[in-house]
């Protein structure tokens, strides 16, 4: 008796299994889960540099370059946190993303929580891997230069210095 209750078992067993194979090679095309989208697909990119496109995410930048058919996407920079705020794309009227030639600059504004207005922030690399901040305006021979410092400095001086050149 114990010997047929274990073979129907085994016979149960292997049917239900058989089942749920056939079950799974019946499903459709259709009925399978698509893959999200990127974010950053049905944009159109804020800047292209020789032919890397690049979009500005929410306080961050993405890089987008193609391999074959492929694109491959990596945030190549996050603006860094600060306690008590909340940091934003740029609504000062600016694209939040540009390239100058040499730059290129993610523009952010920066909400103290609690007070308020916008405290605009500028970020630039020429290699996407060496970034500055905006830290203010410097005359040099009566001549006004943007200042900037390495991202993550502690020092009040300028790392390098950009000539204003008003149209």
């Amino acid at each position: 008796m114990t010997l047929s209750r274990t073979l129907i078992t085994a016979m149960a067993a292997t049917i239900l299994l058989t089942g749920c194979d056939l079950f799974k090679s019946r499903t459709t095309e259709s009925e399978k889960e698509a893959e999200p989208i990127p974010w950053w697909e049905p944009l159109e990119p804020d800047v292209i540099i020789d032919g890397d496109e690049f979009y500005a995410g929410t306080c961050s930048i993405t890089q987008v370059t193609r391999s074959g058919n492929e694109k491959i996407a990596k945030v190549i920079f996050k603006v860094p946190s600060r306690l008590f705020t909340r940091c934003t794309n740029s609504g000062r009227g600016e694209k939040p993303l540009d390239y100058d030639g040499e730059y290129i600059i993610l523009r952010v504004c920066e909400f103290a929580i609690g007070a308020g207005g916008c405290g605009g922030e500028s970020y630039r690399s020429a290699d996407f891997e060496n970034w500055e901040e905006h830290i203010g305006v410097t005359w040099i021979n009566s001549e006004e230069y943007e200042a900037w410092r390495k991202v993550g400095s502690k020092s009040s001086k300028a790392d390098s210095v950009k000539k204003v050149i008003r149209d």
